[in-house]
């Protein structure tokens, strides 16, 4: 019996840096990214692979003895587990973007603990930073910083990369990218597929060669096609980005169905192409506008959260306490939500961790809530 399209993806998404599973293909070296706002074509196009840290259950003892309590979001704590334990010693290179004050402490801390002799087995940590934000001098600064990142990373592998190869390479991932539009299609109007299981499909993006993604997840569609459409509150995940099921699991346990969230595993995955003449300015100016972070610009984001309200009937924003930039977007969110009379609430629990009583009787609520109002919505 073959395995499926769908076990296949999903079990490249649950390969974790606390499980090591998406370091242990050798014949193609991993280079570890702490957040998906590094160019994977540039990774790819040098001869390496992204292995990206996400959030994971499996505790982090190493790691919590030096990282400070509700600064460092679990993908971190793993990233920073795997460093200290010398499972990371193999890899290339660890890439830390610059898209959050928490990413670039991690930075900093990895880099004092090899000062102090608290780890000595670590490869090489780069920091990626490429501006988010606006000016006329920003688009040369990033396109330069691209073009570092590749030069550091061809040193590594000894390739000699031309502007047809890049792109070359954005071709292949925009073709991906467009299989995961198919999969968001299913889950838009009357969906075929409940966020906890599509989301692994679209997350397993950042971990695959992308002719591979593209049949997968081709193959996917095509059996969720086959399905009927699934009836049920439609819920959207906002906030802090999740990179795991665990909201969708308790949301959708509920009876609700989640049909996108904010997040650069999810709905976010997989944005717009790449386009443009130069290949490095035009990836610099993707990951610039077009990548979901904390440094995302506010009105990119705002546009991304109006086009998801639409036909919901409730909305999570996940809040947790290392949370230290969606906060400042919520009263926005909530102007707009109250604009459109969509309940909400927030949660305040670690996404990763089991969900607090108190913020278990919240989703109670307001998935009773959410189901009144698609009855109204269906007639």
């Amino acid at each position: 019996m073959t395995t499926s399209a769908i076990a296949t993806l999903t079990a490249a998404f649950n390969g974790t840096l606390t499980t090591y599973g998406v370091l242990r293909d050798r014949d193609v070296p991993a280079v570890v990214i702490s957040w998906p706002s590094v160019p994977i074509e540039i990774i790819r196009v040098a001869g390496l692979r992204p292995a990206v840290a996400r959030g994971s259950v499996t505790p982090t003892p190493a790691a919590d003895a030096h990282l400070e309590p509700d600064i460092f979001p679990s993908r971190l704590r793993c990233l920073v587990e795997g460093a200290l334990t010398g499972h990371l010693f193999h890899v290339p290179r660890i890439i830390i973007p610059r898209t959050s004050d928490a990413d670039y402490k991690c930075f900093l801390y990895l880099k004092e603990f090899v000062r102090l002799g608290i780890t000595s087995t670590l490869a090489p940590i780069l920091l990626f930073d490429l501006l988010q934000s606006q000016g006329t001098q920003v688009g040369a600064y990033n396109a330069a910083r691209i073009r570092d990142l590749l030069d550091e990373l061809t040193s590594v592998t000894g390739r000699r990369i031309t502007s047809d190869d890049v792109r070359d390479e954005i071709a292949r991932t925009n073709a991906a990218r467009a299989a995961t539009r198919r999969l968001l299609a299913l889950r838009r109007g009357a969906p075929r597929i409940k966020g906890a299981e599509v989301f692994p499909l679209l997350g397993a993006f950042w971990h695959m060669a992308p002719e591979d993604y593209s049949v997968l997840s081709g193959e996917a569609a095509d059996e969720i096609e086959r399905r009927p459409t699934l009836t049920g509150a439609r819920v959207v995940l906002m906030g802090a980005p999740v990179d795991g099921t665990a909201l969708h699991d308790a949301i959708e346990s509920r009876g609700a169905i989640v049909v996108a969230e904010v997040s650069p595993w999810g709905t976010g995955v997989a944005g717009d192409d790449v386009c443009g003449d130069d290949p490095i300015a035009a990836l610099a100016e993707k990951y610039r506008t077009d990548v979901i972070s904390p440094r995302t610009p506010a009105g990119s984001l705002q546009d991304s959260v109006a086009r998801l309200v639409d036909e919901v009937d409730a909305v999570v924003v996940s809040l947790p306490p290392e949370d230290a930039v969606f906060g400042w977007d919520y009263p926005a969110l909530r102007g707009l939500l109250a604009t459109k009379r969509i309940p909400h609430i927030c949660l305040r629990g670690d996404p990763c961790r089991p969900m607090s009583p108190e913020d278990s009787e919240q989703l109670d609520k307001l998935t009773n809530v959410a189901f009144a109002r698609s009855e109204v919505r269906v007639g």
